[in-house]
């Protein structure tokens, strides 16, 4: 299984984030595939309240190990196969 290099959230700016909605329109996974990334540990994401926010280097650290990989299943889905 793929997983993105956890660091710490001190420090960081908001714009260092974005929400589930934001995180699956850049990537092209679905937003459900995503929060369950951010609940397993794939991908870095802190909880506030009932909002998910997504570290935005560590999205793009595991879509760079996801291209990587033969393994199309950990990649994002292009539009046309949605």
């Amino acid at each position: 299984m793929l997983m993105a290099k956890i660091r710490p959230t001190a420090g960081r700016s908001i714009d260092d984030f974005l929400t589930i909605e934001e995180t699956a329109q850049r990537s092209g996974y679905a937003e459900q595939y995503v929060r369950r990334m951010a609940k397993t540990g794939m991908i870095h994401a802190v909880k506030r309240g009932h909002f998910w926010l997504v570290e935005r280097a560590s999205l793009e650290a595991y879509i760079k190990a996801a291209q990587r990989t033969d393994d199309k299943r950990y990649g994002p889905r292009d539009a046309d196969e949605q």
